[in-house]
């Protein structure tokens, strides 16, 4: 895990500007980062519970903001709410209180407040840097160039906190209605240039749209396992559902567990449930779990005649392979059957 002096220099100052009393987490802005693309913030902290910067960094990352704003209103099941956490890509960082930090990051904090006469806050004053990552735990910082970005985030967060304080809230680019942006993308907020000497360009910009989740479509390229599969006897219908674990997997040292894939299937007819995992969890292979489907329907002597889905990731998924297999891959609005099998699952596996 990456916790460098820089990063906790500007944490420490950005703390000290109590920004999330000028803005609430609908005042987003936006900067231009070293590299050129441009990173999206929010304040978070208006309500005294939560305080943090959240980061964002592109479009990819910006959908990851509209998708928290939106977890109130979608009336999403607790696994379709996990389904959405595992496509987060962004960093936060939070301020906790002494009693919930990891005790060797806290002992770094120390170090460098005492090495630099800082007064650590008693509330929510311990600087916590989250990296969330599409199908990981969140974990720590791990890369420099992250690094860098929530860096230059919080830099920029300084800079907007002694702006506010001095000019009108309206011509900065803040909505004076503190509208939430929408997926439609177009709402103009601050953007902000830095410049050689530390100081920045004020300028305004437009928030993206929405990004659309990509959903993989793996081709099923084994012919001799697909003509072995269109000779196979029909019986019956199977209900799937592609989705993460919450049962992560340690990666390597220092970098953040994975959450392994699975195939949940179920038989209609015999209401028998069977989990089909991938044995490499860190590469979350979805041609590994399609060999692994093959070799169960090919062990019990049969295929479905149709296979059931209702969400876009498992039909992508099972496309290919049901067109070269000679199963019917049928779309349904609703499948509460597989629905209480994944509560079942959560229920028994959820940590």
């Amino acid at each position: 895990m990456i916790l460098v002096d820089d990063m906790l220099a500007v944490a420490f100052q950005y703390r000290d500007t109590e920004l999330w009393k000028e803005l609430t987490d609908s005042d987003v802005f936006a900067f231009r980062l070293s590299d050129g693309e441009t990173g999206y913030c929010c304040v978070m902290g208006n309500a005294g519970e939560h305080l943090a910067l959240g980061f964002y960094r592109g479009r990819k990352g910006f959908t990851t903001y509209l998708k928290t704003i939106s977890l109130g209103n979608a009336h999403l099941s607790e696994i379709e709410m996990f389904e959405m956490t595992t496509t987060f890509d962004c960093i936060n960082c939070d301020f906790m209180q002494a009693s919930d930090m990891d005790v060797k990051t806290k002992k770094i904090i120390r170090n460098y407040a005492d090495a630099h006469k800082l007064k650590i806050r008693r509330s929510k004053g311990w600087p916590d840097f989250t990296r969330h990552q599409p199908g990981k735990m969140q974990y720590g910082i791990t890369c420099m160039e992250d690094a860098r970005d929530i860096v230059e985030a919080l830099r920029a967060a300084i800079a907007v906190a002694a702006k506010v304080t001095t000019s009108d809230f309206v011509k900065l680019g803040f909505d004076v209605n503190g509208n939430y942006p929408t997926a439609k993308g177009g709402k103009s907020v601050p953007y902000l240039i830095p410049n050689s000497d530390g100081t920045y360009e004020w300028n305004i910009t437009q928030l993206p749209a929405f990004l659309p989740d990509e959903c993989i479509a793996p081709k099923f390229a084994n012919d001799i396992l697909a003509g072995e599969m269109k000779k196979l006897p029909v019986s019956g219908t199977l209900q799937m559902k592609y989705l993460h674990m919450p049962t992560p997997i340690d990666a390597d040292e220092d970098e953040a567990p994975y959450l392994p894939t699975v195939l949940l299937c179920l038989d209609t007819a015999s209401e028998l449930v069977f989990p089909i995992l991938t044995q490499n969890a860190l590469n979350n292979n979805p041609e590994e779990l399609l060999l692994k489907l093959v070799n169960v329907l090919r062990e019990q002597g049969n295929k479905p005649h149709a296979i059931e889905v209702e969400d876009n990731k498992t039909e992508f998924l099972l496309k290919d392979f049901c067109s070269r297999c000679g199963i019917r891959l049928s779309r349904k609005k609703e499948l509460p059957e597989i629905g209480d099998a994944c509560f079942f699952l959560f229920s028994n596996f959820m940590m």
